[in-house]
């Protein structure tokens, strides 16, 4: 039976609407198919794959080699399929700007990085020929926030309910909650126009929580009394060595900031244990007479800071800021590797080795030895540490602070053993400073972190390769999408 005309009128339109869909189709598969673009060392050594403002004065780059003008966050240089190149720009407004270049651009582009790494590198009386080169700190604006905040709570809080103590507990209250909150909003203003990297918010971090404890130690040198005399100087070294620390690491590597802080902590630890060692902070003791008989007379001790403890106190304080000023040199000038992570490393090594050194002396000895001997333990964890595992392998930061819970888990497995053998404060010293040790050896076994680079300024050349994987996919002129592998 033949069709009807309506079934006729149906086939032709589906044919119609068939054809016309495979006609448009075609051109718009082509419009989405992605374009892929990877990322393109900027310097002949290829480790350098970002490039920050910062970055740009000290390497010295202008036009014509610098096609950049304005603010912006970071840049990277991408290939595209072909050969063509450009160069990706985040603004600080969040916008992006993309600069097409030819090879002779980006030649003379990765000319001038190279140059300027070449005049960094022998800047600091090192040549970046046998490896040595300048990388600048990776963008971190949030961990800074998250720091500040975290120095509201314990930091900018406290000191400020102490200087508001004498209006009364609500007053007190709330200028603890005040400042603790005011801190996000601060540091969350700053990072908005500006880049702030991973060394300036490890550096600001510890210089704030440092000022807090060098506050503390004039308010004790002072003779403080009530709560607005100890709080203006915590409050103020708080806010000022945070300002510092951030001023200090523009430029630094992490390794470098983070070298900082270490000596800082060394120089101040090490001068608190010597001070200790002396009796400078042993209190002093007088003989009272009674009236009764049976008694005769008791013992007052007056553990109030005096002279001698005083001197040790600001001689602390000016051993943490030698420590900030010569620290970073110890990143810079080694003749391997020293990564924040090494330092991390470092760090927990050096209190493990005071904790084991002070159980050496024995529990009827005299305890003012046992800080002196504290102390040298915590020199010798540090320098053990350099020799042994420093100069052996690059830690990430992440590594590092596995590291460092490795240790932590180790002595808490150490001190459990003590408490079921019920050993005295002196083996249970030895048992969990044993147990620290091999904790962070037995962790640092399993991350497997990579062999050492050589002297790079403190920075991680496997993070440079994981960067050179990374491909940029883009879906027209407009929208882009990034995509790691």
């Amino acid at each position: 039976m033949p069709p009807t005309l309506s079934v006729r009128i149906v086939s032709a339109l589906s044919l119609i609407g068939f054809a016309t869909f495979t006609t448009v189709a075609r051109p718009l598969a082509a419009q989405v198919a992605p374009t892929i673009e990877t990322l393109v060392p900027l310097d002949s050594a290829r480790r350098l794959t970002i490039i920050t403002p910062t970055l740009v004065s000290q390497l010295g780059l202008v036009a014509p080699a610098w096609p950049v003008a304005g603010s912006f966050r970071e840049a990277r240089l991408y290939r595209v399929d072909g050969g063509a190149h450009v160069l990706v720009v985040q603004r600080v407004d969040s916008t992006v700007s993309r600069f097409a270049l030819d090879a002779a651009a980006v030649a003379t582009l990765q000319n001038a990085v190279s140059a300027g790494l070449l005049a960094q590198g022998r800047g600091g009386d090192r040549l970046i020929g046998a490896g040595t080169g300048v990388v600048v700190s990776q963008p971190a604006g949030n961990t800074f926030v998250r720091n500040q905040t975290f120095l509201g709570l314990v930091a900018y809080g406290p000191a400020t309910a102490a200087l508001l103590s004498e209006q009364g507990g609500p007053a007190a209250a709330g200028g603890y909650f005040l400042a603790a909150g005011t801190s996000f909003f601060v540091a969350a203003n700053l990072v908005k126009g500006r880049v702030v990297t991973r060394a300036q918010a490890a550096r600001a971090a510890h210089g704030g929580t440092r000022g807090a404890l060098t506050g503390l130690g004039i308010a004790a040198i002072a003779n403080a009394e009530g709560g607005p005399a100890w709080g203006a100087p915590i409050l103020a070294g708080a806010i000022g060595g945070t300002i510092v620390g951030f001023q200090q690491a523009r430029g630094l590597s992490d390794g470098e900031a983070a070298s900082a802080g270490f000596f800082a902590d060394l120089g101040a630890l090490t001068v608190m244990g010597i001070g200790f060692g002396s009796g400078a902070f042993k209190g002093r003791e007088t003989v009272i007479p009674v009236d009764d008989p049976q008694f005769g007379s008791y013992t007052s001790t007056d553990n109030s800071l005096r002279g001698p403890g005083k001197a040790v106190v600001g001689a602390a304080i000016g051993a943490n800021l030698i420590g900030y000023a010569l620290g970073p040199r110890y990143a810079q000038r080694a003749a391997y590797n020293v990564t924040a992570g090494d330092v991390s490393v470092a760090f927990a090594s050096a209190l493990l080795g005071g904790v084991g050194a002070s159980s050496l002396i024995s529990e009827g000895g005299n305890d003012t030895r046992k800080y002196g001997v504290a102390a040298a333990g915590v020199l010798a964890g540090a320098f053990l540490a350099d020799r042994g595992l420093v100069r052996k392998a690059d830690r990430t930061s992440a590594d590092g602070t596995l590291a460092q819970l490795g240790a932590l888990a180790g002595a808490l497995m150490g001190a459990g053993i003590a408490a079921i053998a019920e050993t005295k404060a002196q083996g249970a010293l030895a048992l969990g400073s044993a147990g620290g040790i091999l904790g962070l050896l037995a962790a640092d076994a399993i991350i497997k972190p990579v062999r050492d680079a050589g002297p790079l300024r403190g920075i991680m050349q496997s993070s440079a390769r994981k960067l050179d994987g990374r491909v940029f996919v883009s879906l027209g002129p407009v929208t882009s999408v990034r995509v790691t592998f």
